[in-house]
């Protein structure tokens, strides 16, 4: 019996050795029902597993997002729970999306944060009159302190890319968030379980360690090569590695850290060096996020001015490409369902007909 005992107080120590820091579902979730804190409103948007709505809270009529999500959508209902976690343990950084309240029922969750209605960062960018390096460096830099907060709280976002940068409002000095932590993940989980470094993410997007095999190890790097290509955007108005036609020249480009068209652009000396200290694809040569925070361009004044004019015009188009490509993807996928659950419909009808017949 002693060993035993012994053996589960080790395995104890274990277990709260590889604990998060951050606080349990359990202790964030309201014991309250939604209806009586919240009036729902209009429905905002919609996507595979969640709908949002406007929510406005009684007690002072502050509005908010509420991201709704049925659980017989979810697989393992640890993994949305985990993003709650990540999301309360984040909680006050003024460019990360906030989380306010989570509530619970027996079919759905309840995930209230900002009302982010500021529209993308990109578009912002292109409605923008003159654009310049200037103007790029002080919306890189709230991105830059958010995902040290990130890293410093021993979180890998994992999907860093324009659709989850966004504006709260349309001010010209709106705040920006950086959203959707649903595939972040603590640091020290990403060698655990079934989904040991689990390749996630954008493709074109995802730095190369994440492929170089189904269990290869990658860390926070993955974050800052993910924001070199954010970056390339910004400055360039293309993405340094996306091949909409080839998936496999796509990858190679990752691969071989491609960036030949880099040297041509109309861009500052020290804007392509920026660039390229995140792209490296050795990810222990590759920049952390506080080494280029310290970078000379940033602080280089005299490169302020450089104006972005024809970056601009691209940007523009890659983003009206962008659109254009997740319109076909979402009408091909609906096609994809109306098809398969029209099977489904004749194959039980003629079941039904065998079973009467025989």
């Amino acid at each position: 019996m002693g060993g035993g005992t012994s053996k589960k107080k080790h395995q104890n120590a274990r277990d709260q050795s590889h604990s998060n820091p951050g606080p349990k579902y359990r202790d964030i979730v309201s014991k309250s029902k939604i209806s009586d804190c919240y009036l729902a409103g209009k429905q905002l948007g919609a996507g595979n597993m969640a709908t949002v709505y406007l929510y406005t809270r009684k007690h002072d009529n502050k509005q908010f997002a509420a991201k709704i999500v049925e659980k017989s959508s979810l697989g393992n209902p640890k993994e949305f729970t985990n993003e709650l976690e990540i999301l309360a343990y984040l909680k006050g950084h003024s460019h990360i999306l906030e989380l306010e309240d989570v509530f619970e029922d027996s079919r759905k969750y309840y995930l209230l944060t900002d009302l982010v209605m500021g529209g993308e960062l990109f578009d912002r960018i292109c409605e923008c009159g003159q654009y310049t390096e200037g103007m790029a460096k002080k919306m890189i830099m709230p991105m830059l302190e958010a995902i040290q907060f990130i890293h410093d709280k021993q979180i890998v976002h994992r999907d860093i890319k324009p659709e989850n940068l966004l504006l709260m409002d349309d001010a010209p000095d709106a705040a920006l968030k950086i959203a959707d932590f649903g595939v972040a993940c603590w640091l020290n989980e990403l060698d655990k379980g079934p989904n040991k470094y689990l390749k996630c993410g954008t493709p074109e997007y995802m730095a190369p360690e994440m492929y170089a095999g189904n269990t290869a190890p990658y860390g926070i790097g993955v974050d800052v090569w993910a924001m070199g290509c954010v970056v390339f955007i910004m400055l360039c108005g293309w993405h340094p590695f996306q091949d909409q036609d080839s998936f496999s020249r796509q990858r190679e480009s990752i691969l071989t850290d491609n960036l030949s068209g880099l040297d041509a652009e109309e861009i500052s000396p020290q804007a392509k060096d920026f660039i390229r200290q995140m792209l490296i694809k050795d990810p222990n040569m590759r920049a952390t996020i506080p080494q280029i925070m310290k970078h000379p361009w940033l602080a280089d004044a005299s490169t302020n001015n450089h104006a972005l004019s024809s970056q601009q015009e691209r940007l523009k188009k890659f983003q009206h490409l962008r659109r254009l490509r997740k319109v076909s993807f979402a009408v091909l996928a609906a096609t994809r369902a109306a098809k398969i659950g029209a099977f489904s419909k004749n194959n039980a009808e003629f079941t039904k007909k065998e079973a009467v017949a025989s």
